[in-house]
Order: structure tokens, then C-alpha cells, then sequence
């Protein structure tokens, strides 16, 4: 599951992150959307996040939407479950407000997004500020 880019997860990384989805499970900001693998394992998922926002002239959307998360199988690669997964997610935060949605692509998701309509926002360029005592894992 984690064959993609970047940098290996801390061990901590599962705890915490079955942590945090256990307290969103009844957030009506958040979605989880799963492929299960018929034998009980994760074939692959993509998460929905909305975040409510101040209007701003072009865009009085109530809240901007964030797709992360999103992981397929190795072993389930190429059956486009990493793209209803990711088109379930969409089209939650789209029903919920969001005109825009982000997300961060992998050079190999980059050209399932391309298809569905996500676009690599120019001139903008995405930042990202990190306190000193964030961890360096991306």
C-alpha cells in the first residue's frame, strides 16, 4: 500500500492515523471512501475533507474541499477502484458546498486526476509552512 513516492511513515504513523479517523467517523465534514479486498484487506481509499471558509471575491462557497489519503493496493492497481474511491469523495464535498477541491498528486496519480478534472493550478504555487517541531515525514 505505501509502494508510492515519499518518504516511509513513522512507526506511529498507523496509530495515530486510526485515531484520527475514529474521531471524524462522525464528522459530516469528513468521508472515507473504501474498496475492500473481499478477504477483510483495503483495496483502496480516498478521504473527503470539508473546511468552512470566508467568501472571497470569485468563490462565496461555504467550504473548500481536500481529497487525501487516497491509496490503492499494489495488488489492486488498474481496476479503478482508486477512481471511484476518489470520484465517491468528489462528489461528496461537491454535494456539501465545495466548488473548488485540492489534492496532493504522485507523479503516477497525476494522470488518473487529469482525467477527472483536476487541474495544476497556475501561476499559484501551493506553500506550506512547517513549525520546528513538525515531523519531516513529508
Amino acid at each position: 500500500m505505501f509502494g508510492s513516492p515519499g518518504a516511509a511513515p513513522a512507526p506511529r504513523w498507523a496509530a495515530d492515523c486510526t485515531a484520527a479517523f475514529a474521531q471524524r467517523l462522525d464528522d459530516p465534514l469528513f468521508a472515507i471512501f473504501v474498496v475492500d479486498t473481499g478477504r477483510g484487506g483495503l483495496a483502496a481509499c480516498a478521504a473527503g475533507t470539508c473546511t468552512p471558509r470566508l467568501p472571497r471575491p470569485g468563490n462565496s462557497a461555504p467550504y473548500a474541499g481536500h481529497i487525501g489519503s487516497v491509496a490503492t493496493d499494489s495488488a489492486h492497481r488498474r481496476r479503478v477502484y482508486c477512481r471511484a474511491c476518489v470520484t465517491a469523495a468528489r462528489d461528496r464535498l461537491a454535494g456539501q458546498g465545495c466548488t473548488v477541491i485540492d489534492l496532493y498528486a504522485s507523479a503516477d496519480g497525476r494522470p488518473l486526476y487529469d482525467t477527472m478534472g483536476f487541474v495544476v493550478r497556475q501561476p499559484d504555487v501551493a506553500m506550506i509552512w512547517r513549525a520546528p517541531s513538525a515531523s519531516r515525514e513529508w
